[in-house]
């Protein structure tokens, strides 16, 4: 049986691969909080929906239409934490990543990503930034 919290995530990538701004927006919280990990020009933290929007929309940009996640599996513990591995693409650049969420009252309110290879990562990052 599915929880209902991960049923919530499985529907933002669901919304994600289909380019649904709106499901999107749907499933964030207002204060949604997002902590992309590393130490590239777009590590951070982004706090409210407009700074997270900023940042997919840079990812967007530097992805020309070619990247996605590959959900592999997700499981919640049916207390608001949410765990998704996942196969993430940005152009060439194919890794396995960890996304973690917390959901609560059926809103996504926070996210954290942890990648094997944080130095294959950044360097990706910067070299797509600078050029």
């Amino acid at each position: 049986m599915v929880h209902e919290d991960a049923g919530t995530v499985r529907s933002l990538y669901d919304a994600y691969a289909a380019m649904d701004i709106g499901g999107i927006d749907a499933l964030l919280s207002d204060g949604y909080v997002m902590h992309v990990s590393g130490r590239h020009p777009l590590s951070g933290d982004y706090t409210g929906k407009p700074a997270v929007w900023g940042y997919l929309g840079k990812v967007s940009e530097i992805a020309g239409g070619k990247g996605g996640f590959h959900v592999h599996t997700i499981t919640s513990d049916g207390q608001g934490h949410v765990v998704a591995l996942v196969t993430g693409t940005i152009r060439d650049h194919v890794r396995p990543v960890v996304h973690v969420f917390h959901v609560g009252d059926g809103k996504i309110t926070e996210f954290w990503d942890a990648y094997h290879d944080a130095a294959t990562e950044d360097q990706f990052w910067q070299t797509a930034l600078e050029g």
